[in-house]
């Protein structure tokens, strides 16, 4: 008899802790809406990815690191509020920057979903989100949260947005060099301070612009809080290419901004004779 007694107590209790499964549609919409935005993530494609933002949250989304997500799938979803929020975990890449090089390890991400308007939009949690590293869960943004990042108008169709963006301010940095110098036939080794003057988190990508095997740039790309800097190097490595000009492309991302920095590569001048 105790042993049904105990079992009828605990069949409420089990029956409780089975989380009630959402409506299709609401499933269907969420799903729907989180892929797109992890693929927009995945591609780069910041400003789409801005369109699926809730209106809180659009401030720090822009002045925000855009860390690349590693696919669109979907691993977890947690809904919680009667189904008009939700959590989504999926997988994403974290570039770490070991001995002056850039390596890509797995990660995850969470992102937060809610319901607005009758649409899910993603928005962002102050207090409870946080971001997998390598020492543990860092707070999201922390260092930059007194800032006040870039504003946009309310009018969110794709046409003011593209009108909008054009108008934002470049974002500001200082970067200690105008040009690069090499010589024909010595390897050598250029550096450039890239520092992040903007109020909120950027990502910077570095490539170079030349049809020309011998320069190598490192890092690829690295994320800088506000006030933070990056030192990227450029080695010449002698081929038998000739004589020419090239660039080093720094990609500041939000903005999608781009800064250009010559490779100057000359031959070495003859001595004056005596």
């Amino acid at each position: 008899m105790r042993f049904y007694t105990a079992l009828l107590l605990l069949t409420p209790i089990l029956s409780f802790a089975q989380a009630p499964a959402p409506p299709a549609e609401v499933d269907q919409a969420l799903r729907a809406q989180a892929t797109a935005f992890l693929k927009y993530q995945m591609e780069g494609n910041y400003r789409k990815a801005y369109e699926l933002v809730a209106e809180d949250s659009q401030d720090y989304y822009l002045g925000s690191a855009k860390d690349k997500s590693a696919s669109p799938d979907l691993q977890k979803v947690e809904y919680s509020d009667n189904f008009t929020k939700a959590v989504v975990s999926s997988a994403s890449k974290q570039v770490l920057i070991m001995q002056g090089r850039s390596i890509e390890i797995p990660s995850g991400r969470t992102d937060r979903w809610k319901l607005e308007n009758g649409q899910w939009k993603w928005y962002h949690d102050a207090s409870k989100d946080v971001v997998p590293t390598i020492v543990g869960p860092m707070p999201v943004g922390s260092a930059g949260s007194s800032a006040t990042p870039p504003q946009l108008p309310k009018d969110l169709s794709p046409e003011a947005v593209a009108r909008a963006s054009k108008s934002i301010p470049p974002p500001s940095a200082t970067i200690n060099r105008k040009s690069l110098p090499f010589t024909v036939g010595k390897e050598t080794t250029e550096e450039v301070v890239f520092h992040n003057n903007s109020p909120g988190s950027v990502r910077v990508e570095a490539d170079l612009i030349a049809d020309y095997p011998g320069f190598v740039v490192q890092p690829k790309a690295f994320g800088l809080k506000p006030q933070e800097e990056v030192t990227f190097k450029v080695t010449y490595h002698p081929s038998n290419k000739g004589v020419f000009h090239a660039n080093l492309r720094l990609t500041i991302q939000p903005f999608d901004s781009e800064v250009l920095i010559p490779l100057i590569l000359s031959k070495e001048s003859a001595p004056d004779k005596p």
